[in-house]
């Protein structure tokens, strides 16, 4: 017979194909050693392979041999059915997989209803028995049985003594002797003498025995076949997240040696008893999804077609690097690979993770170097091999641990992944942006490692000394990163209040608007005080603000999507200035119509504006300044009619006053004589002004119409 895989839902194991196929790292059905030529008495799926993955899930495998037919048990919490739903895999290499049984979801209430009566802590025994109307029943009262059908459950008030009331259940009775009529509360025993009720009844309360317990299910892989075999199972849990931790150690005369550890979590509720542990550092969707939960489509009450009623009908990371992008990371990993050999696989005896979930961290070798020195040291730390092979799956990368591990359930361990020198230059770090005038002291470090680094928090130790933390992001290989652990003091900084210079550019016109474009440069210097016996590299870190531009004149070292790095070299005992300028263009849009006079005259005699345009603009100085007069002119016409008419009221007003034939009075005729006949001579050139200012204005705005340049 073939192999016959079941899948119980679309399995989500990102690893387990690419592990299969892989014998120097984790086999997700790893092949398990029978004990005997024939399958064991008792069949089980011991846990062989783990692998935890960042996304909060972790992949179980699990191997057994089974002789004939079997039906493997599984205990998992209830919160971990739905994973199991949608990922379970099973696996039977001669036989078949018949069927996976599991407990049903559905609530006890509904359960307990389909069996057609209710049974809960508030009911009384008159209650109970009400819902077995017509049973046959043997009850016991007074020590006598009687047997009879249960007619109903009655209620009786019962008056006492002293006028107090209170109520009572009568079961009512149809006997052979006729209807009988007793107190609930008198009966001593009660018996359904239908059988099939009875295991109703029954069943309904191992039902609500079943329920106290609610935490945990079993669930049922059931085998059908002939013979001894191998059979497998895998599937998807939630995990704890695992973690990684680094130590480096800088050397003066070496290159940095970083280890680092994995910490794995067990909070099963099952032992990891030498299983093949894989960490995968990637983040592969990953989803939950209520399977588990029986879903019930409502559906609409019809009711029963009644001739002459028809029924109604409804309708319903560096981007850059000196100028180069870095699109990237194969051509430098191909050159680390070809350059570097591969280190040989160290094996640890016996394992470094007990049962406990302690780790040992160094043998006796290295523990005796740290306690000659005192400190630490990479020699010291080197004793530590790394327990893992590191390999790319598809988009992850796995490291897959080297010897079968052993963590007890609700422990934790640490486990060495990483232990190497890689590459790293020391330099001091200042963030110009950052509010302090400090630099740290860091690193930028290179994964040399052939491995993938996860990120993680990093401890840094200094001749022999602690000396700071980093961390870091993710770091794949061959590629850089920068970390910081400490403040410079050897280093003092300034930073002078920028300069900011502008220059035009570009000037246009275009229907009747002009467009002045300059170039705003800003120049931003800072000073660097090297304290120190030694000289500094400082990498000066700015941020890249969306309108300005580095100037080409300055030289770059790196660039990500929001910062600009320089390098400074900083001579010891000496003082460094280092200037980064930057430029925006800068466009203001003016309307030439109401622009003042003296402004546009300026620039139709700049000399640094084409020739075409400081002619139109002469001829649009010309015409504005036309206007100008004639509004001059009218103003002034206007002001002198007022000034007449003012005083021709003022002469009225005395004329009133006076005797007819008068001197005055005459004089006062013949000055208003006058008066209108410089009003008449006035008015005609005011009306003659402001024709030629309409002309003017339809002249110049003619002009505009048309006017345009580069």
């Amino acid at each position: 017979m073939k192999p016959s895989i079941y899948l119980l839902a679309a399995c989500a194991v990102c690893a387990g194909a690419a592990h299969a196929q892989s014998k120097r790292t984790l086999r997700p059905f790893a092949v398990a050693q029978k004990t005997k030529a024939g399958a064991p008495n008792n069949a089980r799926l011991p846990l062989r392979d783990v692998v935890l993955f960042n996304s909060g899930v972790g992949y179980f495998g699990r191997v057994g041999w089974i002789r004939d037919g079997a039906s493997i048990p599984l205990q998992f919490r209830v919160e971990n059915i739905n994973d199991i739903l949608k990922s379970l895999v099973l696996f039977d290499s001669k036989g078949g997989v018949r069927s996976v049984t599991l407990g049903s979801q559905d609530s006890l209430a509904r359960r307990l209803g389909q069996a057609g009566f209710r049974i809960d802590g508030t009911l009384s025994l008159g209650a109970i028995l009400r819902q077995f109307q017509g049973a046959r029943v043997a009850v016991i009262v007074n020590g006598k049985t009687i047997l009879g059908r249960i007619l109903s459950v009655s209620v009786q008030t019962i008056v006492e003594r002293n006028g107090a009331t209170r109520q009572i259940e009568i079961l009512n009775l149809a006997t052979s002797n006729g209807l009988r009529a007793l107190p609930v509360d008198a009966l001593r025993g009660v018996k359904l003498l239908d059988a099939a009720l009875d295991a109703k009844l029954q069943s309904g309360l191992k039902l609500m025995a079943g329920s106290f317990d609610e935490s945990k299910r079993s669930v049922h892989l059931n085998f059908a076949g002939r013979g001894v075999r191998q059979v497998r199972a895998g599937y998807l849990q939630e995990t704890p997240v695992w973690k990684t931790s680094y130590r480096l150690v800088l050397d003066t005369n070496q290159k940095p040696y970083l280890q680092g550890w994995a910490i794995v979590e067990n909070t099963s509720d099952e032992d990891w008893n030498r299983v093949h542990l894989s960490l995968v550092s990637g983040r592969p969707i990953s989803f939950t999804q209520d399977l588990y939960s029986p879903l019930y489509v409502g559906r609409a009450a019809v009711a029963p077609q009644v001739i002459g009623s028809p029924l109604s009908q409804l309708y319903g990371e560096a981007v850059e690097q000196n100028g180069v992008r870095m699109d990237a990371t194969e051509s430098r990993m191909s050159e680390l690979e070809n350059r570097t050999p591969a280190p040989p696989r160290t094996t640890l005896t016996p394992s470094i993770l007990h049962r406990s979930g302690a780790a040992s961290y160094l043998d006796q070798d290295g523990l005796a170097a740290l306690g000659r020195r005192g400190d630490i040291a990479a020699s010291a730390l080197q004793n530590v091999a790394s327990q893992a092979a590191g390999a790319t799956r598809g988009e992850l990368f796995e490291y897959a641990l080297s010897n079968p591990v052993t963590i007890a359930r609700q422990s934790a361990a640490m486990v060495p992944i990483v232990s190497k020198r890689i590459e790293g230059t020391k330099l001091s770090i200042f963030d110009a942006n950052s509010s302090t005038q400090n630099a740290l002291y860091g690193l930028r470090l290179t994964n040399t490692s052939g491995m993938q680094l996860a990120g993680g928090p990093i401890t840094v130790f200094q001749n022999g000394i602690y000396a700071g933390d980093a961390q870091i992001n993710t770091l794949g290989r061959g590629e850089h990163r920068f970390v910081s652990y400490a403040v410079d003091l050897d280093l003092a900084i300034a930073r002078e209040v920028p300069v900011y210079r502008r220059t035009l550019t570009k000037v246009r016109l275009n229907s009747g608007v002009l467009y002045l474009t300059r170039r705003e440069q800003r120049d931003i210097t800072y000073s660097f005080r090297n304290k120190s016996r030694a000289g500094k590299t400082i990498l000066v870190v700015q941020n890249i603000e969306p309108d300005f531009k580095l100037v080409a004149t300055q030289k770059i070292s790196e660039k990500t999507a929001d910062e600009m790095r320089f390098k400074v070299w900083a001579p010891a005992g000496a003082t460094t200035k280092f200037k980064v300028s930057t430029e925006r263009p800068m466009v203001e849009a003016i309307a030439i119509l109401n622009a003042d006079l003296n402004f546009l005259t300026s620039f139709a005699v700049n000399t640094e504006v084409s020739p075409a345009l400081r002619e139109a603009l002469s001829s649009l100085v010309a015409k504005r300044r036309r206007i100008a007069e004639l509004d001059q002119k009218i103003a002034r016409l206007q002001t002198q009619t007022n000034e007449i008419a003012n005083d021709q009221n003022r002469i009225r007003q005395n004329m009133g006053i006076l005797p007819e034939g008068s001197d005055l009075r005459k004089r006062y005729l013949t000055k208003l004589n006058d008066q209108e006949t410089r009003l008449e001579a006035m008015n005609e050139e005011l009306a003659l002004a402001r024709d030629d200012r309409a002309e003017a204005q339809k002249d110049l705005q003619k002009f505009l119409d048309t006017l345009s340049s580069p």
